[in-house]
């Protein structure tokens, strides 16, 4: 009786995982895509997991509407999904999220804004953000530095519980 009470929980267990795996696994075919250079196909099954909320999905998603892998480029859409994936924590988001705001893609430029995604890039493990950072502080007054230290405090404050911190 033991055994069949033990099995049961372990099949409703599994069952219950089980649309997080096919998610998972719909992600993981899709990255293999990609890296196969396969751009269109890969766009193709990113879209939906991205649309459902994954947030390596969202930040793939935007990288490739960023370079026009597989679509057409857009970097306003690539800003939004950027801007979707870091408010689930992708440090990668924010750095690219930084990058944007220090060329003044999409949006006006903003050292403050590039300094405070740079910042929480870092803090989450994005090194090489940490050199991005510094050049942008280096153009900010102490009144501009405070308000930026300001703003990553916020994004930081905002970041999930289950945030994915760093992805590569």
């Amino acid at each position: 009786m033991r055994n069949q009470a033990i099995a049961a929980l372990a099949l409703a267990l599994a069952m219950a995982n089980a649309p997080a795996l096919a998610e998972e696994d719909a992600f993981d075919k899709a990255i293999h895509a990609y890296g196969c250079a396969d751009y269109p196909k890969a766009f193709a099954m990113i879209t939906p997991l991205a649309e459902s909320g994954h947030a390596l999905a969202q930040y793939q998603m935007a990288l490739m509407l960023e370079q026009g892998q597989g679509t057409a480029a857009n970097l306003a859409e690539a800003y939004q999904w950027y801007g979707k994936a870091a408010a689930q924590g992708v440090a990668d988001a924010y750095f690219a999220l930084g990058q944007m705001y220090t060329r003044g893609v999409v949006v006006p430029r903003d050292d403050i804004q590039a300094f405070a995604a740079f910042d929480v890039a870092t803090r989450l493990g994005y090194a090489v953000a940490g050199d991005w950072r510094g050049m942008v502080a280096k153009t900010l007054n102490d009144e501009q530095m405070a308000k930026a230290r300001k703003a990553a405090a916020e994004l930081l404050a905002r970041r999930p519980a289950n945030a994915l911190d760093r992805i590569r």
